[in-house]
C-alpha cells in the first residue's frame, strides 16, 4: 500500500502555521466534521481533559464526568482529550456513545451525553427516564465495579496467565541474546589463542587495560595538545570537536575488552560452576535493578544513588548473561561428532541461530508482548460485548471492540458525543531536533480522523498502520506506563540506556512499535514491526529512536503530557475543564507545571496559575489523626492566548480531600491512609478498593458548585 504525500491522507508539519503549531490542516478538519455534526461555534470550542492515573483517574474521571452531566453540561463539550488512566473512562465512554457495540436484534438502548441517557448513569433519578434505563446503567456501573482486578479478571485468566505472559516475553528474548552470544563465542573459540584461553586472561585484559591507560594520556594530553596546536579558530573548533567524537570510541573499546575478559576469568576459575554463576549474576543484576527503581522508599538503599544501582544492575545481569551465553556455545563444541570434517556441533549452533533469527523476523512484535495482554484485559473491562452486559449476562469478552478500528469511531450526524482524542508519546531520544530529543518525545494523538504528530506529521485513521489500530489499542497505547526510553515527562529510570537495553531484549513494554505515518520515509508499508526489527535490532543500537525512523515507537501520553490539556490549548477552546487524578501525595503539582512549560515554549500561551491559588487545594494530615481539609477542590485559572485571541478559562480539578464528603468517602480513608493518592503502580485490587470511593470523591465536590 502506498500513500499519496499530496492528497489529504497526509498533513506534513508545516513550521509556517504558527497558530496551530502546525496542525492548521488537522485543526481544520477536525472543525469541519464538528461543524457538521454539532454545529460548533469554533470561536467557543469547549474542552474536557480527562488525566494520567491508572484506576484511580479513570474512576475520579468517571465521578466529575457524572457530575457534569447530572448539570446537563456534559453535551456542550466539542473536545474529549484523554491520558493514559483518563483513556481507560474516554475510551469506554466513546464505545458506549458509538452504535458499534449494539446488537440490532436485541438492543435498542441508544446512549448519549444528557443526564437521561448517560451510560453509567448520574447518581441521581430524572422523571422523565425509563426504569429499565436506570437498570441498564446499574448494569453496566456493576460491570465496571466488578472487574477491578482487570488483570487477572478470572474465568480462567489468572495472576498466572498474566505470569505466562511475562516469562513468554523474557523467554524470547533470553533465547535470542543466549543463542547468538553463543555463535559468536563459538566462532571465536576457532581461534587458537581463544581455545587456549590466552585471548580471554592476556589479550582481552592487556588490551582494555591498555585502552584505559591511552583514555587517560588522552585526558591530560588535551591541554598540551591544545597548545601546540596552531591554526585558524575555526580549524581549532573542528578539531576539538573531532577529539570529543573519537575520544568516546576509546572509553568503549576498553569496557567490552575488560568485559570479555570478566567472562573469561569466571570461566576458567570457576568452571565446574559455570552455569550456577551465570544464573545467579543474571538473578542478582535483575534484583540490584529492580530495588534501584524503588531506593527512594527503600530505607536500606536509599542513601545510595538510583542511577547506580541501576547501572550496576543492569551491567551484572548482561555479565550473568554473556556467561550463560558461553556456556552454551561450550555444550555445542563439546558435541565431537563430525561429518566431512565439519564440526556438528558449531553446525547445530549455527542451525540455531538460523532458527532463532527466522522466528524472530516472522513473530510480530505488538502480537506476543506484554502490550497485547494488557489491552485485551482493558478491552474487556471498559469496551465489553455491552449487549450482554445490558442483558444480564456474565460477559468476559469484547469481541465487537477487538475489531472495531479507530478511524471507524468517527461519530454520524445525530450523535452529540464530543470528538475524542486519545494522546500517546512518540519515543524521540535519538532525535536530530533538540527539543524532541530533550524531551524524550513528542506528543502523538491517535483519533478518528487523523493520528500522528509534529515531529511526522499526521496521516488519516484509516490510512495510518493500514487501518489496523482498534479502540482498544489506541486506549491500551495511551496507557503504556512501563516501557523503555520512555518515563513521566521524559524523566525516570527507564530513560537509563542500559536499562532500556536490557527492557528491550526481554521485550518488557507496553508500547507499541507502528510504521512511521511520515510518507516521505515509509519504506515497509506491507511489512509489519516483528520482534527481530524493529525489537531486537532497536535493543542494540537507539540510533532509530527518532522522527526518521522506518519504525516508530509509542508509549504513555502522559511521558510527555499528563494531564491531556497540550492538545486542547493547540485548538484553542475558551473553557476547558481539566480532572488531574496523578498519584501527587506531596502536592507537587509536577503535571500542571509540565503543560504550563510546554504551551508557553510552543504555543506562545500563558496558564496563568500562581502559588496561592494551588495552597488552597492542599489538604494536610495532621499528628492526632484529624485531616486539615483543603478549601476546595478545583481552581479557576485564565488561559492567556496570544494577542488578539481572546483569553479561556481552564477549570482545574484536583484529587485532594475537602470537608462533607459522604461517610463511605470517609470511611474508605480511615483504613486507607495514602486515599486519594493511593499508587498508580497497583493495578489489582476488588471491588470494594478505588472505584466507587473515588468516583464518589470526585462527583460530591464537582457537582454543587
Amino acid at each position: 500500500m502506498s500513500v499519496n504525500n499530496n492528497s489529504e491522507d497526509f498533513i506534513k508539519y508545516n513550521r509556517s502555521d504558527t497558530e496551530y503549531a502546525g496542525a492548521a490542516e488537522v485543526v481544520k478538519k477536525e472543525l469541519e466534521h464538528l461543524q457538521k455534526r454539532r454545529k460548533t461555534d469554533p470561536e467557543k470550542l469547549k474542552g474536557l481533559a480527562l488525566s494520567g492515573g491508572g484506576i484511580r483517574s479513570a474512576s475520579f474521571c468517571l465521578g466529575v464526568v457524572q457530575a457534569l452531566c447530572r448539570q446537563g453540561r456534559l453535551e456542550e463539550f466539542d473536545y474529549m482529550s484523554t491520558v493514559s488512566g483518563g483513556s481507560y473512562l474516554g475510551g469506554s465512554l466513546s464505545w458506549l456513545w458509538l452504535d458499534k457495540w449494539r446488537n440490532k436484534t436485541d438492543c435498542e438502548t441508544k446512549f448519549g451525553t444528557g443526564p437521561d441517557n448517560f451510560p453509567y448513569g448520574t447518581g441521581c433519578r430524572h422523571t422523565n427516564k425509563d426504569i429499565e434505563l436506570d437498570r441498564e446503567q446499574a448494569a453496566l456501573m456493576r460491570h465496571f465495579r466488578q472487574h477491578g482486578k482487570y488483570m487477572t479478571p478470572g474465568h480462567g485468566i489468572t495472576a498466572l496467565s498474566f505470569l505466562s505472559v511475562l516469562l513468554r516475553s523474557i523467554s524470547m528474548g533470553f533465547v535470542t541474546l543466549i543463542v547468538l552470544v553463543s555463535l559468536l563465542f563459538h566462532v571465536l573459540h576457532f581461534t587458537p589463542v581463544f581455545d587456549s584461553g590466552y585471548l580471554f586472561h592476556t589479550v582481552a585484559m592487556d588490551l582494555g587495560m591498555s585502552g584505559i591507560i591511552i583514555y587517560i594520556l588522552a585526558l591530560l594530553s588535551y591541554g598540551f595538545l591544545a597548545i601546540f596546536h596552531r591554526g585558524k579558530a575555526d580549524s581549532a573548533y573542528l578539531w576539538r570537536r573531532r577529539w570529543e567524537i573519537s575520544i568516546q570510541y576509546v572509553l568503549v573499546v576498553s569496557f567490552v575488552a575488560l568485559l570479555i575478559a570478566s567472562v573469561a576469568e569466571m570461566t576458567e576459575y570457576m568452571e565446574n560452576e559455570m552455569q550456577t554463576t551465570g544464573s545467579v549474576s543474571t538473578v542478582i543484576g535483575a534484583l540490584i535493578a529492580w530495588f534501584g527503581q524503588k531506593s527512594s522508599k527503600q530505607s536500606i538503599l536509599k542513601i545510595i544513588p538510583v542511577s547506580l544501582l541501576v547501572y550496576s544492575g543492569v551491567l551484572i545481569m548482561f555479565i550473568g548473561l554473556f556467561v550463560l551465553s558461553d556456556i552454551t556455545a561450550n555444550l555445542f563444541r563439546n558435541i565431537e561428532y563430525t561429518y566431512k570434517e565439519i564440526p556438528m556441533g558449531f553446525a547445530f549452533n549455527l542451525l540455531a541461530a538460523a532458527i532463532v533469527l527466522l522466528s524472530a523476523y516472522l513473530i510480530p512484535i505488538n502480537k506476543v508482548s506484554i502490550h497485547r495482554y494488557y489491552r485485551d484485559r482493558l478491552m474487556e473491562t471498559f469496551n465489553p460485548d455491552a449487549c450482554d452486559v445490558l442483558h444480564g449476562k456474565n460477559s468476559h469478552t469484547a469481541f465487537k471492540a477487538n475489531s472495531t478500528s479507530l478511524h471507524d469511531c468517527l461519530a454520524d450526524a445525530d450523535n452529540d458525543m464530543p470528538y475524542h482524542i486519545i494522546n500517546s508519546n512518540i519515543i524521540l531520544v535519538e532525535s536530530d531536533i533538540a527539543k524532541f530529543r530533550g524531551r524524550g518525545g513528542d506528543n502523538f494523538i491517535l483519533s478518528p480522523l487523523y493520528s500522528g504528530s509534529n515531529a511526522t506529521g499526521w496521516m488519516h485513521s484509516s490510512k495510518f498502520a493500514d487501518g489496523s489500530i482498534t479502540l482498544p489499542t489506541a486506549v491500551a497505547i495511551s496507557g503504556a506506563a512501563a516501557n523503555s526510553d520512555s518515563g513521566m515527562a521524559g524523566e525516570g529510570v527507564t530513560i537509563n540506556p542500559f536499562l532500556s537495553a536490557l527492557m528491550s531484549i526481554f521485550n518488557l513494554r507496553l508500547g507499541y512499535w507502528v510504521v512511521n505515518p511520515d510518507t516521505d520515509i515509509q519504506k515497509h508499508q506491507d511489512k509489519n514491526p516483528n520482534f527481530l526489527t524493529p525489537g531486537f535490532r532497536g535493543a542494540l543500537s537507539r540510533k532509530n529512536l527518532n522522527e526518521k525512523a522506518d519504525f516508530i515507537q509509542l508509549s504513555d501520553g502522559g511521558h510527555f503530557e499528563n494531564l491531556g490539556l497540550y492538545e486542547l490549548i493547540r485548538r484553542r477552546c475558551r473553557l476547558i475543564v481539566c480532572c488531574d487524578a496523578e498519584e501527587d501525595k506531596n502536592f507537587a503539582f509536577g503535571s500542571l507545571s509540565n503543560i504550563i512549560e510546554k504551551a508557553r515554549v510552543d504555543f506562545g500561551v500563558k496558564i496563568d496559575i500562581c502559588a496561592e491559588d494551588l495552597e488552597t487545594l492542599k489538604y494536610n494530615q495532621k499528628k492526632n489523626g484529624k485531616i486539615k481539609f483543603a478549601q476546595k477542590g478545583y481552581c479557576l485559572v485564565d488561559i492567556i492566548y496570544p494577542h488578539p485571541e481572546p483569553p479561556g478559562k481552564l477549570i482545574y480539578i484536583k484529587t485532594t480531600l475537602t470537608e462533607q464528603l459522604p461517610a463511605d468517602v470517609m470511611g474508605y480513608r480511615s483504613t486507607h491512609s495514602d486515599f486519594p493518592d493511593e499508587t498508580t503502580a497497583d493495578q489489582f485490587f476488588d471491588e470494594t478498593s478505588r472505584s466507587l470511593p473515588y468516583a464518589r470523591h470526585a462527583y460530591r465536590y464537582v457537582a454543587e458548585k
